[in-house]
């Protein structure tokens, strides 16, 4: 018996190990089950006495809970280290007598108890969020105001006053909606900027001026709204607005919020990588210089060529053939005197844009690449020095090696509040691999991928219709029958390719008939049957797959997406021609197509591991022609630019009268708002032309204005060429990977799976812990007339998880070399808390296993994976 086993291993209050060097199961005592509320739930007793404490968490529990959750009459369960929040620490600061005399009080446990798990928790939010740890809080004091600033009703309002003050672009001069007072904005500014520094006061009283200083985001942070605030008093005093080029600061606040960490890493790797981008750059403008002055002489004596008049004249001349916006037109008058000229203009793009550009490119791509693998190392390292922390604070002073499964369901109450009795129970038998009912420091590595996982019994689950009536039954099974074989599929792809072809050929009939496609797009019966098609394909897999199962593949909501769609658009063709734009979601169908080949799927799969990156380059992008398009509006947005730059050589592009047979309307790009100035920018981002723009502003203005739009134009190649080099970097190790862990590459299955058995003799040991009768009696309902039930944790494959796959032979390096770094660092940075019960004892950490093959079982702390998705460990815990 497992009980009987558990019972013979024992921990000495010195936490010596017991018969067989196995590590001891203390016993565990019964209470009353708390409410584990998360961050949220401990602000009533942060500052009561422990009398007090004890006694109004006493009076608010039911008749069946009539003491602390947490509560112990076991003199060994006494916390290793207690809290820097907790009131012991505050007491033995004060008068270690007084801990002593108190330390064996029920209430005064309960107390360490549960701050020792909250803090615990705060310690792996801080791994799991890359929060650097001098950012702790420090003491009782600065707990309320952390728990304030990492509440998720905080962050909401932090991200709706950056989003309040971006967005009053729409209405400031010069304005999308004209006619709003000056009052009016400056107003809503300033209610914006008071939101801001709420938060800017809170985390300088979590963090204490000093440590918010020092940190250069908040720093910057705080000058920022200090010149904004400023600025905006100046407004409604004087209510006239002026140059107020500060507004392009904004997304200061929007960058800063926690929902955008993601942002923030990538605009991290951006700066990163503007060094070696600096070094190339560098080359290219010596580059530059050397051909525009060769250029002049050259070119200079011709009269009729306008692109080399002056060195100046010449140097812009090449920079914008660099971008080959202005080729061939910058060769043509030199090439008519002599054709040898045409020379100077094949080695100049030969040697700047088809080597250096390129080169650019590349030394991005291997920049980006050495950033994410260092980026992961540090994070991996980070978690494990969290989990180091969290675990000191969990174990007791009889027993500093093993957590119990009391003291890691108190931690899931506020790390993972939602967690239930038996997912917290399956989690530790998870993580337990040594099956000796308590975690070691090793085990506790992988309470991040395991929290992730959604449990379900191993067992396939009765289908949906199993209840109803036996002949409705059996036609559900033989449809279920239907939809599951492989011919079925083969059926729908030959549908799809047909759909394709007439598509594609009505296409092109319409096209050559020349006719016009509003008033000829009439419902044929190809339409119907293929679209009934879909949506009988549909029903028949929602019912015989039920609607949880196939609503739960990506590919079939996108089928099911797809099908709506072309239902609608055929209904709303019948009753009246103004919908046929909606036909034109026709060829969406085509999309179906990627289903044809898995090799498709393996593409889209990391598009969507990659979306939230993909997300994060986005908002960059857009924070970046905020930025221009506030400048632009300040400097630009009172010159009309029709019928402008008279005797100029872009004179024809800014023309809006009779004389011109085909107006090239580039007078609509200008800055007269927020959204123009964004259409304006996006059109320098694609570079055909930009240079027309760019001269007629300067036409209008002075040279200086190319100023702006050669530096916007610098900005955005190096902000696009990493995310190009993100985008390759992502498929390029997507590919390396499944060279290296051949056995994966050609998995439909973007899911990972951790099988746990358990028994009912488990629940002999932990039922002490489990004061809820309804907990208790689901999870013996589970077993019935069973000894054990098989369970399976699921969970995503997310970019990390591959990442720890690929760099699994490196990972014990890494963890080496970072235990021996923090060795001489046992405690927080700065830290000014002296130990309670121990001494100065360092930080527990675990010498990582070695291993000789790809096939060996790694380290607990690296939770690897087999290629079936499955983690790797004990065969008696996780039935792999």
């Amino acid at each position: 018996m497992l009980l009987q086993k558990r019972r013979n291993i024992w921990c000495s209050p010195e936490g010596e190990t017991g018969r067989g060097g196995r590590p001891v199961l203390t016993n565990m005592e019964e209470g009353p089950q708390g409410s584990g509320g998360g961050r949220e739930g401990s602000f009533s007793s942060l500052y009561l006495s422990m009398e007090d404490n004890h006694s109004s968490r006493a009076a608010s529990t039911s008749t069946t809970a009539s003491t602390s959750t947490y509560a112990t009459d076991d003199p060994t369960d006494i916390p290793y280290k207690h809290a820097n929040t907790s009131i012991a620490s505050e007491a033995a600061s004060s008068s270690p007598q007084s801990l002593n005399e108190g330390s064996s009080s029920p209430s005064f446990m309960s107390s360490s108890w549960e701050m020792n798990y909250h803090e615990a928790a705060i310690f792996l939010e801080e791994g799991e969020n890359n929060d650097k740890f001098n950012s702790h809080p420090r003491d009782r004091s600065a707990l309320p105001a952390y728990l304030v600033t990492h509440n998720h009703w905080f962050y909401s309002l932090d991200l709706f006053a950056a989003l309040l003050l971006l967005s009053l672009a729409i209405i400031e001069q010069p304005a999308v909606f004209h006619g709003v007072p000056v009052g009016v904005h400056a107003s809503i500014e300033l209610f914006g900027l008071f939101l801001v520094g709420i938060s800017i006061v809170m985390h300088l009283r979590w963090l204490g001026p000093r440590t918010y200083l020092t940190h250069r985001r908040s720093a910057v942070k705080l000058v920022t709204w200090i010149v904004m605030l400023v600025d905006a008093v100046v407004v409604i005093s004087r209510n006239k607005t002026h140059f107020r080029v500060t507004r392009a600061l904004r997304p200061i606040f929007m960058v800063d919020n926690r929902y955008l960490g993601g942002v923030r890493r990538f605009l991290r790797q951006i700066l990163q990588s503007v060094p070696p981008i600096m070094e190339i750059m560098v080359i290219l403008f010596f580059i530059l210089l050397i051909f525009a002055t060769l250029g002049f002489y050259l070119f200079s004596p011709n009269q009729k060529d306008p692109y080399f008049s002056t060195f100046g004249q010449g140097f812009v001349s090449l920079y914008v053939l660099l971008t080959t916006a202005n080729y061939p037109d910058v060769m043509m008058p030199a090439y008519a005197q002599s054709k040898w000229s045409a020379a100077f203009f094949i080695a100049f793009l030969s040697v700047s844009l088809y080597f250096i550009m390129n080169l650019m490119l590349a030394v991005v791509f291997v920049v980006f690449s050495d950033i994410e693998k260092e980026k992961f190392r540090k994070l991996l390292v980070h978690k494990r020095r969290a989990c180091q922390y969290a675990f000191r604070l969990l174990v007791t002073s009889s027993c500093p090696t093993l957590i119990s499964f009391k003291h890691f369901r108190g931690l899931l109450s506020f790390f993972r509040p939602g967690t239930g009795d038996k997912d917290a129970l399956l989690i530790f038998k998870a993580l337990n691999r040594s099956e000796t009912g308590m975690l070691s420091l090793n085990e506790f590595y992988s309470i991040y991928d395991m929290c992730g996982y959604k449990w379900r019994t191993k067992e396939p689950p009765l289908p949906w219709f199993n209840s109803l009536p036996g002949p409705i039954r059996g036609c559900c099974y033989l449809i279920r029958r239907l939809v599951t074989w492989k011919w079925f599929d083969y059926f729908i792809y030959c549908v799809i390719i047909l759909n394709a072809v007439v598509l594609i050929t009505h296409t092109i009939m319409l096209s050559a008939a020349n006719i016009s496609i509003s008033h000829d797009l009439h419902i044929t019966w190809d339409q119907i049957t293929v679209v009934s098609i879909y949506a009988v394909e549909a029903l028949l897999k929602i019912i015989g797959l039920g609607p949880w199962k196939y609503f739960h593949s990506g590919w079939n909501v996108w089928d099911f997406i797809i099908t709506v769609l072309a239902i609608v658009g055929i209904v709303a063709e019948e009753f009246s021609d103004s919908f046929f734009y909606i036909v034109i979601l026709r060829p969406l169908r085509l999309l179906r197509l990627f289903r044809v080949r898995k090799r498709y799927h393996a593409v889209f799969q990391t598009l969507v591991i990659l979306l939230p990156r993909i997300s994060s380059a986005i908002i960059i992008i857009i924070i970046t022609y905020y930025f221009f398009a506030v400048v632009g509006m300040e400097v630009f947005s009172q010159y009309d630019m029709k019928n402008c730059c008279v005797n100029t050589t872009v004179e024809q592009f800014y023309k809006d009268d009779n004389t011109t047979l085909y107006p090239d309307y580039y007078y609509l790009n200008n800055f007269d708002n927020i959204f123009m100035a964004g259409v304006t920018l996006f059109e320098l981002t694609v570079v055909n032309n930009w240079f027309i723009i760019m001269e007629g502003y300067v036409a209008v203005t002075s040279d200086w204005s190319r100023l702006y739009f050669m530096t916007f134009y610098l900005v955005m190649m190096v902000v696009m060429s990493v995310v190009v080099a993100f985008i390759l970097e992502a498929f390029t190790f997507r590919m390396e990977y499944n060279h290296t862990v051949m056995e994966d590459a050609d998995r439909d299955d973007n899911t990972i799976r951790v099988r746990v058995t358990l028994k009912k003799n488990d629940l002999e040991v932990i039922h002490s812990t489990i004061f809820d009768p309804r907990a208790l009696q689901q999870l013996t309902s589970i077993f019935e007339n069973k000894e054990s039930v098989a369970f399976e944790g699921v969970g995503q494959r997310t970019k990390i998880v591959l990442q720890r796959r690929m760099y699994r032979d490196e990972i014990p390096v890494w963890i080496s070399q970072a235990d021996r770094d923090y060795e001489d660092s046992p405690d927080l940075p700065g830290s000014s808390q002296s130990p309670i019960m121990n001494g100065n004892e360092p930080i527990p950490t675990s010498t990582p296993a070695s291993h000789n093959s790809r096939r060996d079982t790694p380290p607990s702390y690296v939770g690897s994976l087999n290629p079936n998705g499955s983690l790797e460990g004990s065969s008696s815990i996780l039935n792999t």
